[in-house]
């Protein structure tokens, strides 16, 4: 087992978790502590990169690789004052101010804390439908992204071997469920970019059938509906055939059924139904609502622990203007972790915690490569603009992470899936 600290005389700061909250919270103390704050911070997380989720629809449909949607840690904080351990929090003891790190089986090394951030985020949610878990990939890793890869050049050998037509274009159907950002990105580019890998495969996209199934009426609530029917009106002219208003009742290894009856074939099932947070997070004996998300104060602080903050998809944040809980964005991940991180600064000068203001600039969601529809500050963009405006977030975040290497490698990246 990995040994997380040595014996230090300094304060220690804790982050469990290293993806877009605990990244952006451990780069931005770094950056700003001073020599005479007497701090250490310590990043606890498994994975030795944090994944872009937004962008596992370019590496599932390819061409890119996956560490197209990675951000490696150790480059990442190889210049910082910032010790990640390559581990996992098993639990947590407020009374003694410490975690346990190691895995779920055992031995597990007691770490100290002064200050503990969770930031250990969401896993994919997949309801007890018959045989969804057994027939479809969820979409909430890059190792989810590759295993799509290999369904899709694994149906395009058996089409490639099939003579009969009906039997080919049954091997060639593809279907997303879950209409909300995550499905529609990922049906759009299986919609935009799958011809051209069939043309390349000697396949004729003729044969080539993809579906999104909702169960709600709509896709896309989140967005105002002049959006939404700007989207359903480019998925319609990339050929994706929509089923709205009914659940899934089961799903086997040809297709979908829905609760009305219809049928959907498909070869290939994508589900991006939803997310839940980190299931052991409620083993860890804090405060959590119905969903299992941690409580918190208006300070982003544990319920009833001054010395634990909780962000990201893990917190359940209320706003208070609104009485709603946040939802698992990761643009509230990052406001969280940097307002965090200028709460811990206070702390560790003497200061007073400033309660959490959440402000939503904008929303984009990406259609295909080449497409999106979103808002920013109250305008409505759609088209090329919308998607540039996508881009353009996730290059801000690479900068402030990484610095201006990491934010112009990536663009240079995403400008060539353009061509």
């Amino acid at each position: 087992m990995q040994t997380c600290t040595s014996p230090t005389e300094k304060r220690r700061i804790v982050i469990a978790g290293g993806g877009y909250a605990g990244t952006t919270l451990a780069v931005r103390l770094a950056k700003r502590i001073k020599p005479s704050d007497d701090v250490e911070i310590l990043l606890i997380e498994p994975n030795p990169c944090q994944q872009a989720l937004s962008e596992l629809d370019l590496v599932a449909v390819g061409p890119p690789r996956p560490e197209f949607c990675e951000l490696w840690l150790p480059t990442i904080f190889k210049d910082l004052p910032v010790t990640v351990c390559y581990n996992r929090v098993h639990s947590v003891l407020p009374d003694e101010h410490a975690v346990l790190v190691g895995p779920r089986e055992g031995p597990h090394e007691k770490v100290t804390y002064w200050r503990l951030v969770l930031a250990t985020g969401a896993v994919a949610f997949v309801p007890p439908v018959p045989g969804l878990k057994e027939h479809a990939t969820t979409m909430w890793s890059v190792h989810d992204a590759q295993e799509l890869q290999q369904r899709i050049e694994q149906q395009f050998r058996i089409a490639a071997k099939t003579v009969d037509r009906d039997a080919r274009a049954q091997a060639l159907s593809f279907a997303v469920i879950g209409g909300g950002a995550t499905g529609i990105e990922i049906v759009g580019t299986m919609a935009q970019m799958l011809p051209k890998r069939m043309r390349d495969h000697g396949l004729d996209p003729v044969d080539l059938h993809v579906h999104l199934v909702e169960g709600r009426p709509d896709i896309l609530y989140d967005l105002p509906e002049n959006l939404r029917r700007k989207a359903k009106a480019r998925l319609a002219r990339l050929g994706v055939e929509l089923h709205l208003g009914s659940m899934v009742s089961s799903v086997d290894d040809t297709g979908i059924t829905l609760e009305s009856g219809a049928r959907v074939p498909a070869a290939v099932v994508v589900f991006c139904g939803g997310a839940k947070a980190d299931p052991d997070a409620t083993t860890w004996g804090l405060a959590a609502d119905p969903s299992g998300r941690l409580m918190v104060d208006e300070s982003l602080h544990a319920s009833g622990h001054p010395d634990i903050y909780a962000i990201g998809d893990v917190a359940a944040f209320r706003d208070p203007e609104t009485k709603r809980t946040l939802p698992m964005l990761a643009q509230f991940a990052i406001r969280e972790a940097e307002h965090t991180a200028d709460n811990l600064l206070r702390e560790l000068r003497g200061e007073t915690p400033q309660p959490f203001r959440p402000h939503m600039h904008g929303e984009f969601v990406s259609i295909g490569p080449s497409y999106g529809v979103g808002w920013a500050f109250r305008f409505h963009l759609s088209g090329l603009p919308a998607i540039v405006m996508k881009r353009f977030t996730y290059a801000m975040y690479w900068y402030e992470v990484g610095g201006i290497r990491t934010a112009f490698k990536r663009l240079r990246e995403m400008l060539a899936m353009q061509r």
